[in-house]
């Protein structure tokens, strides 16, 4: 392992150590352009109260992460007001890079976020699909393939699942899914924004309208042709996706990626990440 990783007592590396050393090995990288190019954009959102420091750096270091994996994709960064990092970011890579200014962003208010991708998700991207990264979820490894075509939505399970929870999600089609690193189809974002300007939005903020719930609960059990229509990952098929480790899952095998720092340490502690200085650099 890298000396400049600095790992506790038992090798566990912390997240923002982890992207705080390997974005400085991703910035010199060159990547070829994606085989999922013209299929997936990447969008991810930036909207930080303080633009100094490192608050930019990890979402940079997820993006850069996610060209490494999957090689250069069309990315949408969007923000709440144009900030000298990100306008750096985006200058150094004209030909991938869109800035989106989004005024309705509030530093502080994951539910704007979460009601920006409720409403007007589907019109930050053009592919058929986007893959939505944070800075603390996005892909250690490519397996897209599986996922692309075959769903609407994936994003990590956000229940344990039991037999009877599993006939219940099956009927309804409601695989209750975690949304921040998450695939969606460009056809369920245009049916989520629709059902949202016609009913939801004067239900904002609520339980209800929390995009992953949203998408993958709220919707389905209420709308019979938004069931009938788009499918939903199911349990297995999510968690070789993605793990989240706020719901702990069984995985014996490491998932396309993940979500949340503890979940990074999570994945270490099984064996599931190996050398953390070459996650995947196919295409640097």
């Amino acid at each position: 392992m890298n000396e400049s990783i600095k790992a506790d007592a038992d090798g566990i590396v912390s997240l923002r150590d982890w992207q705080r050393s390997r974005l400085k090995i991703l910035r010199s990288a060159v990547f070829a352009p994606s085989r999922h190019a013209e299929s997936v954009t990447l969008v991810a959102y930036s909207f930080p109260a303080s633009v100094d420091g490192e608050s930019f750096d990890w979402l940079e270091c997820a993006i850069r992460q996610s060209w490494a994996v999957l090689g250069m994709l069309k990315t949408t960064i969007v923000v709440n007001r144009i900030f000298q990092k990100v306008s750096d970011f985006a200058s150094a890579n004209a030909d991938w890079i869109d800035i989106q200014v989004e005024p309705s962003l509030v530093p502080g208010r994951i539910e704007s976020m979460s009601a920006d991708c409720d409403a007007r998700l589907y019109s930050r991207f053009k592919t058929p699909y986007c893959l939505v990264v944070q800075d603390d979820g996005f892909p250690l490894r490519d397996s897209l393939d599986e996922f692309l075509w075959n769903f609407d939505y994936v994003g990590a399970p956000y229940v344990r699942i039991a037999w009877w929870r599993s006939l219940i999600c099956a009927v309804l089609g409601m695989w209750v899914s975690n949304g921040g690193f998450s695939l969606r189809s460009k056809a369920i974002c245009e049916s989520a924004a629709y059902l949202w300007n016609r009913k939801y939005k004067h239900l904002h903020p609520c339980q209800k309208t929390v995009d992953d719930l949203y998408y993958t609960s709220t919707l389905p059990l209420h709308h019979l042709l938004y069931r009938l229509r788009f499918k939903i990952a199911d349990h297995k098929s999510a968690l070789r996706f993605s793990y989240d480790d706020i719901v702990e899952q069984p995985v014996s095998t490491l998932p396309m990626g993940f979500h949340r720092a503890s979940t990074f340490e999570t994945l270490q502690r099984r064996g599931l990440i190996g050398d953390l200085c070459d996650i995947n650099v196919s295409h640097v």
